[in-house]
Protein backbone atom coordinates (compact mmCIF):
# COMPACT_ATOMS: atom_id res chain seq x y z
CA UNK A 1 0.00 0.00 0.00
CA UNK A 2 1.55 3.27 -1.10
CA UNK A 3 1.27 6.49 0.89
CA UNK A 4 2.13 10.10 0.14
CA UNK A 5 2.63 12.63 2.92
CA UNK A 6 3.81 15.62 0.86
CA UNK A 7 2.02 17.10 -2.14
CA UNK A 8 4.92 18.16 -4.36
CA UNK A 9 3.05 19.85 -7.21
CA UNK A 10 0.18 22.31 -6.68
CA UNK A 11 -1.06 25.55 -8.21
CA UNK A 12 -3.10 28.48 -6.94
CA UNK A 13 -5.22 31.24 -8.43
CA UNK A 14 -2.20 33.41 -9.19
CA UNK A 15 -2.51 31.54 -12.51
CA UNK A 16 -5.92 32.09 -14.09
CA UNK A 17 -6.21 28.44 -15.16
CA UNK A 18 -6.02 27.31 -11.52
CA UNK A 19 -9.00 27.67 -9.23
CA UNK A 20 -8.04 27.53 -5.54
CA UNK A 21 -6.24 29.71 -3.04
CA UNK A 22 -3.23 28.71 -0.98
CA UNK A 23 -5.41 28.50 2.12
CA UNK A 24 -7.87 26.20 0.33
CA UNK A 25 -4.96 23.98 -0.73
CA UNK A 26 -3.67 23.88 2.84
CA UNK A 27 -7.10 22.78 4.08
CA UNK A 28 -7.26 20.10 1.36
CA UNK A 29 -3.85 18.83 2.44
CA UNK A 30 -5.07 18.59 6.02
CA UNK A 31 -8.29 16.89 4.97
CA UNK A 32 -6.30 14.31 3.00
CA UNK A 33 -4.33 13.43 6.13
CA UNK A 34 -1.08 14.66 4.63
CA UNK A 35 1.71 16.60 6.34
CA UNK A 36 3.35 18.80 3.69
CA UNK A 37 2.47 20.98 0.71
CA UNK A 38 4.70 22.42 -1.99
CA UNK A 39 3.23 25.42 -3.79
CA UNK A 40 4.69 25.25 -7.30
CA UNK A 41 3.00 27.88 -9.39
CA UNK A 42 3.87 28.19 -13.07
CA UNK A 43 6.84 30.41 -13.79
CA UNK A 44 6.44 33.49 -16.04
CA UNK A 45 6.68 31.94 -19.53
CA UNK A 46 3.18 30.42 -19.21
CA UNK A 47 0.84 33.14 -20.54
CA UNK A 48 -1.26 33.64 -17.37
CA UNK A 49 1.49 32.89 -14.83
CA UNK A 50 2.67 35.27 -12.10
CA UNK A 51 5.78 37.37 -12.56
CA UNK A 52 9.18 36.79 -11.02
CA UNK A 53 8.31 38.86 -7.95
CA UNK A 54 5.80 36.18 -6.87
CA UNK A 55 8.68 33.76 -6.37
CA UNK A 56 11.11 36.20 -4.77
CA UNK A 57 8.48 37.15 -2.18
CA UNK A 58 7.69 33.58 -1.13
CA UNK A 59 10.39 33.93 1.53
CA UNK A 60 7.97 36.06 3.54
CA UNK A 61 5.51 33.18 3.97
CA UNK A 62 5.79 30.90 7.01
CA UNK A 63 7.28 27.40 6.90
CA UNK A 64 4.22 26.00 8.66
CA UNK A 65 0.57 26.85 8.08
CA UNK A 66 -2.17 25.25 10.20
CA UNK A 67 0.15 22.40 11.12
CA UNK A 68 1.14 21.69 7.49
CA UNK A 69 4.81 21.98 6.50
CA UNK A 70 4.72 24.56 3.72
CA UNK A 71 7.43 24.50 1.06
CA UNK A 72 7.97 27.34 -1.37
CA UNK A 73 8.54 26.22 -4.92
CA UNK A 74 8.01 26.76 -8.61
CA UNK A 75 7.23 24.83 -11.74
CA UNK A 76 9.83 26.40 -13.98
CA UNK A 77 9.41 26.18 -17.74
CA UNK A 78 12.13 24.79 -19.97
CA UNK A 79 12.40 27.43 -22.69
CA UNK A 80 15.24 26.33 -24.97
CA UNK A 81 17.15 23.24 -26.06
CA UNK A 82 20.14 24.19 -23.91
CA UNK A 83 18.15 23.59 -20.73
CA UNK A 84 17.36 27.24 -20.11
CA UNK A 85 14.58 28.05 -17.64
CA UNK A 86 12.28 31.05 -17.30
CA UNK A 87 13.50 31.89 -13.79
CA UNK A 88 17.13 32.83 -13.12
CA UNK A 89 19.24 30.75 -10.80
CA UNK A 90 19.32 33.64 -8.33
CA UNK A 91 15.56 33.17 -7.85
CA UNK A 92 15.62 29.36 -7.99
CA UNK A 93 18.23 29.37 -5.21
CA UNK A 94 15.69 31.04 -2.91
CA UNK A 95 13.16 28.22 -3.27
CA UNK A 96 12.74 24.98 -1.35
CA UNK A 97 11.64 22.84 -4.32
CA UNK A 98 11.99 23.40 -8.07
CA UNK A 99 10.28 21.36 -10.77
CA UNK A 100 11.39 21.88 -14.39
CA UNK A 101 8.81 20.97 -17.03
CA UNK A 102 8.17 21.28 -20.74
CA UNK A 103 4.92 22.99 -21.70
CA UNK A 104 3.68 23.53 -25.24
CA UNK A 105 3.48 27.34 -25.10
CA UNK A 106 7.10 27.58 -23.95
CA UNK A 107 9.08 25.17 -26.14
CA UNK A 108 8.42 24.20 -29.77
CA UNK A 109 8.34 20.50 -30.63
CA UNK A 110 11.67 19.03 -31.65
CA UNK A 111 13.40 15.74 -32.36
CA UNK A 112 13.83 13.06 -29.73
CA UNK A 113 17.56 13.78 -29.71
CA UNK A 114 17.01 17.47 -29.04
CA UNK A 115 14.51 16.86 -26.25
CA UNK A 116 16.80 14.28 -24.66
CA UNK A 117 19.71 16.71 -24.71
CA UNK A 118 17.45 19.40 -23.25
CA UNK A 119 16.52 17.25 -20.26
CA UNK A 120 20.12 16.16 -19.73
CA UNK A 121 21.20 19.79 -19.56
CA UNK A 122 18.40 20.67 -17.14
CA UNK A 123 19.55 17.84 -14.87
CA UNK A 124 22.90 19.59 -14.60
CA UNK A 125 21.29 22.67 -13.06
CA UNK A 126 22.09 22.54 -9.33
CA UNK A 127 18.91 24.46 -8.45
CA UNK A 128 16.50 22.02 -10.13
CA UNK A 129 15.24 19.15 -7.98
CA UNK A 130 12.75 17.41 -10.24
CA UNK A 131 11.79 16.83 -13.88
CA UNK A 132 8.04 17.31 -14.25
CA UNK A 133 5.61 15.13 -16.26
CA UNK A 134 8.28 13.78 -18.63
CA UNK A 135 6.08 11.01 -20.05
CA UNK A 136 4.32 13.08 -22.69
CA UNK A 137 3.86 12.00 -26.29
CA UNK A 138 4.47 15.48 -27.70
CA UNK A 139 8.03 15.66 -26.33
CA UNK A 140 9.48 12.18 -26.56
CA UNK A 141 12.99 11.60 -25.32
CA UNK A 142 15.38 8.79 -24.54
CA UNK A 143 13.78 7.99 -21.19
CA UNK A 144 16.54 5.60 -20.19
CA UNK A 145 19.27 8.21 -20.68
CA UNK A 146 17.30 10.81 -18.69
CA UNK A 147 16.46 8.44 -15.82
CA UNK A 148 20.09 7.34 -15.55
CA UNK A 149 21.28 10.95 -15.53
CA UNK A 150 18.74 11.82 -12.84
CA UNK A 151 20.13 9.03 -10.67
CA UNK A 152 23.71 10.19 -11.25
CA UNK A 153 22.85 13.80 -10.38
CA UNK A 154 20.60 13.02 -7.39
CA UNK A 155 17.51 14.39 -9.11
CA UNK A 156 13.87 13.31 -8.90
CA UNK A 157 11.54 12.15 -11.69
CA UNK A 158 7.90 13.12 -11.25
CA UNK A 159 5.03 10.67 -11.72
CA UNK A 160 2.08 12.96 -12.34
CA UNK A 161 -1.49 11.80 -11.72
CA UNK A 162 -2.89 14.65 -13.82
CA UNK A 163 -1.05 13.31 -16.88
CA UNK A 164 -2.77 9.95 -16.48
CA UNK A 165 -6.22 11.57 -16.38
CA UNK A 166 -6.10 12.17 -20.13
CA UNK A 167 -4.77 15.70 -20.37
CA UNK A 168 -1.66 14.35 -22.10
CA UNK A 169 -2.75 11.52 -24.45
CA UNK A 170 -0.47 8.49 -24.50
CA UNK A 171 0.95 9.21 -21.05
CA UNK A 172 -0.12 5.93 -19.44
CA UNK A 173 2.24 3.74 -21.47
CA UNK A 174 5.04 6.29 -21.39
CA UNK A 175 4.80 6.96 -17.66
CA UNK A 176 4.74 3.23 -16.98
CA UNK A 177 7.97 2.94 -18.95
CA UNK A 178 9.49 5.80 -16.97
CA UNK A 179 8.45 4.20 -13.67
CA UNK A 180 9.95 0.87 -14.72
CA UNK A 181 13.24 2.56 -15.61
CA UNK A 182 13.32 4.39 -12.29
CA UNK A 183 12.87 1.06 -10.54
CA UNK A 184 15.65 -0.48 -12.65
CA UNK A 185 18.19 2.25 -11.92
CA UNK A 186 17.10 3.15 -8.39
CA UNK A 187 16.11 6.68 -9.41
CA UNK A 188 13.87 8.38 -6.89
CA UNK A 189 10.44 9.67 -7.89
CA UNK A 190 7.88 12.15 -6.60
CA UNK A 191 4.22 11.17 -6.87
CA UNK A 192 2.13 14.30 -7.46
CA UNK A 193 -1.41 15.39 -8.25
CA UNK A 194 -0.39 18.54 -10.19
CA UNK A 195 -3.50 20.02 -8.58
CA UNK A 196 -5.02 23.08 -10.23
CA UNK A 197 -8.00 22.76 -7.87
CA UNK A 198 -7.87 21.97 -4.16
CA UNK A 199 -10.13 18.94 -4.56
CA UNK A 200 -7.39 17.18 -6.52
CA UNK A 201 -4.80 17.35 -3.75
CA UNK A 202 -4.14 13.89 -2.38
CA UNK A 203 -5.53 12.11 -5.46
CA UNK A 204 -2.85 9.70 -6.68
CA UNK A 205 -5.16 6.84 -7.64
CA UNK A 206 -3.92 6.40 -11.21
CA UNK A 207 -0.25 6.65 -10.29
CA UNK A 208 -0.72 4.13 -7.50
CA UNK A 209 -2.35 1.70 -9.96
CA UNK A 210 0.63 2.13 -12.29
CA UNK A 211 3.14 1.64 -9.47
CA UNK A 212 1.44 -1.59 -8.44
CA UNK A 213 1.65 -2.82 -12.04
CA UNK A 214 5.44 -2.49 -12.03
CA UNK A 215 5.87 -3.47 -8.33
CA UNK A 216 7.60 -0.17 -7.65
CA UNK A 217 9.64 -0.02 -4.41
CA UNK A 218 8.09 2.33 -1.87
CA UNK A 219 11.46 3.51 -0.60
CA UNK A 220 12.16 5.25 -3.93
CA UNK A 221 9.14 7.56 -3.49
CA UNK A 222 10.81 10.67 -2.09
CA UNK A 223 7.56 12.20 -0.79
CA UNK A 224 6.24 9.00 0.77
CA UNK A 225 6.96 10.53 4.16
CA UNK A 226 7.64 14.10 5.22
CA UNK A 227 10.90 13.05 6.86
CA UNK A 228 12.14 11.39 3.66
CA UNK A 229 11.27 14.45 1.59
CA UNK A 230 12.96 16.91 3.95
CA UNK A 231 16.01 14.67 4.14
CA UNK A 232 16.28 14.79 0.34
CA UNK A 233 16.07 18.58 0.37
CA UNK A 234 18.84 18.66 2.97
CA UNK A 235 20.99 16.53 0.65
CA UNK A 236 20.70 19.13 -2.09
CA UNK A 237 21.52 22.23 -0.04
CA UNK A 238 24.73 24.08 -0.78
Amino acid sequence: MYQIQVETHSHTIVSKHAYSTLQENIKATLDAGMRGLCMTNHAPAIPDAPGEVHFTCLKYLPDEIDGIRFLKGAEANIIDYKGGLDLPNTVLAMLDWVIASIHGPCLPKASMEEITETYLRVLENPYVHCIGHMGQQSYLCDFEAVVKKAKENNKIIELNNHSLEGIRPGSKALCTKVASLCKKYGTRVAVSSDAHYSGCIGNYKLVFEMLREVDFPEELIVNGTLERFLAYLDETKF
